[in-house]
């Protein structure tokens, strides 16, 4: 897909929910859908149930996201949270770069409780892509390991 043909997107981050999907439908707009390294939870969870409800969407790689918040093509960020408290919610990897750019870009932020999946996850860093090792030696020294973040409230509310 064309830059230009991507336009009033809604963004999503991690695992997807029934609450999400029935979210997205209702909403009818197109859906971003970045890859979620290191699990790879866009392309293995996410697309495969967009796919399912008839849901369209576009695929991008992480990275791609700071053009596409910077190019005014996102609307919405839709982010899944793991647990949600008093202080705010907690996330998969990631979760703070999405929210923080959501912020610099003015977009609002919904969150929703992330969904489950029976899929095995191969990959737990950068070390790996679909469960092939890039990098064995010096491992431990050389990649910053995955894990989940915490997102204060205050950065959630617009």
């Amino acid at each position: 897909m064309k830059l230009e043909n991507i336009n009033n997107t809604t963004l999503i981050w991690g695992m997807i929910s029934q609450e999400g999907l029935d979210h997205l439908k209702e909403e009818k707009s197109l859906v971003v859908v970045p890859e979620n390294r290191p699990y790879l939870i866009g392309l293995k969870h996410n697309i495969p149930l967009l796919k399912k409800e008839g849901i369209d969407f576009v695929y991008c790689c992480d990275n791609v996201l700071g053009l596409l918040f910077y190019k005014e093509r996102i609307k919405k960020t839709l982010l899944f949270y793991k647990e949600l408290n008093q202080n705010g919610i907690t996330g998969i990897c990631g979760s703070l770069y999405v929210t923080l750019l959501s912020k610099l870009h003015n977009i609002p932020i919904k969150i929703a409780p992330q969904g489950r999946s029976e899929i095995a996850f191969e990959d737990a860093d950068a070390s790996s892509l679909g469960g092939n090792l890039f990098l064995e030696e010096r491992q431990e020294n050389c990649i910053i390991k995955a894990g989940d973040e915490v997102i204060e409230t205050d950065l959630l509310i617009k």
